[in-house]
């Protein structure tokens, strides 16, 4: 009979416990502490929240409601504004009270505050290697500006990699909003962080930028399945790549043949170099002289068509 009451009240506990963390507000990875609005223009604020609860925003000294769907999303508009900040937006459903004191500031819970809020210009930075090198990799060729980083009016958000084959997410994995200064500048993308700075010169307002770029990616990746879909070798690559299972099966085997090429090339652990990506097998490294050696004569290199 103990053991049944300690049950119970374990059940009853874990219903509470569940209920209470479905009922969270929530909001999405990019509307968080330090955004960049888009001035001149109607913006959403949106999450998510208990079916039927009410939501409201209060930001710039105006109050802004909302009522959570059935599909537990809530979304505000908030007129169009000019430039300017810091600002603080406060987020809450019914019953939240005064959400004063840093316990309130986060992503989610029953009450969110978020400062230090600008509006200003916001930019998609999107593409492959050329938009992903950052400013850490050129340390040397921007070391001055690296060093003398310091306009918290430049911000970067820098959209994890990650792939999503079942359709569009709903939300990222994570990700914040960082200013322009000598630690944090260092993930900023080279190309966008001075498209940003020109246009702060420029124009005088805050400028955002979110670098969704990811290297080695074919434009395919980029394309909705709406704009593929007068390709029928992609539409079925399309409908295998939501088909779990099968995605599993081929990473599966090309892991497996990576490792037996690492093998045959001995790249396997244990390998001289191999952490570098070094064969063992490599004769301009294991020959009788190696590439860097001065008595080194290059040979069989052959004319190619470019």
């Amino acid at each position: 009979m103990k053991k049944s009451l300690i049950t119970s009240i374990f059940s009853i506990l874990f219903i509470f416990i569940s209920g209470t963390l479905s009922a969270q507000l929530r909001l999405p990875a990019m509307v968080r502490d330090s955004m960049i609005l888009l001035r001149n223009a109607e913006l959403k604020i949106w999450g998510w929240a208990e079916a039927g609860d009410q939501v409201e925003v209060s930001f710039k000294g105006n109050l802004y409601r909302a009522e959570t769907g059935r599909d537990g999303k809530w979304m505000v508009r908030i007129p169009p504004m000019e430039a300017g900040g810091p600002y603080t937006m406060e987020i809450s459903t019914g019953g939240a009270g005064d959400l004063s004191g840093s316990e309130a500031t986060g992503t989610s819970g029953v009450g969110i505050k978020l400062e230090n809020i600008l509006v200003g210009d916001v930019w998609l930075c999107a593409g492959q290697s050329n938009m992903v090198h950052y400013m850490a990799l050129h340390s040397e060729r921007y070391a001055g500006e690296i060093a003398g980083a310091d306009d918290p009016e430049i911000r970067q958000f820098l959209v994890p990699t990650a792939t999503s084959l079942g359709g569009p997410a709903e939300d990222l994995p994570g990700g914040s909003w960082k200013s322009a200064n000598p630690e944090d500048i260092l993930r900023f993308s080279v190309v966008a962080y001075f498209f940003a700075k020109n246009l702060h010169d420029a124009c005088g307002v805050p400028i955002g930028i979110i670098n969704a770029s990811v290297g080695g990616t074919p434009i395919e990746a980029w394309t909705s399945a709406e704009g593929l879909k007068e390709f029928p070798v992609m539409q079925r690559t399309i409908e295998m790549n939501k088909d779990t299972a099968y995605v599993n099966r081929v990473n599966r085997a090309a892991w497996a043949k990576m490792r037996e090429v690492r093998r045959e090339r001995g790249q396997d652990r244990g390998t001289p170099g191999h952490e570098r990506g070094w064969s063992g097998q490599d004769l301009g490294l294991s020959g009788p002289v190696t590439w860097y050696d001065p008595a080194y004569i290059p040979e069989n290199w052959h004319r190619i068509n470019i």
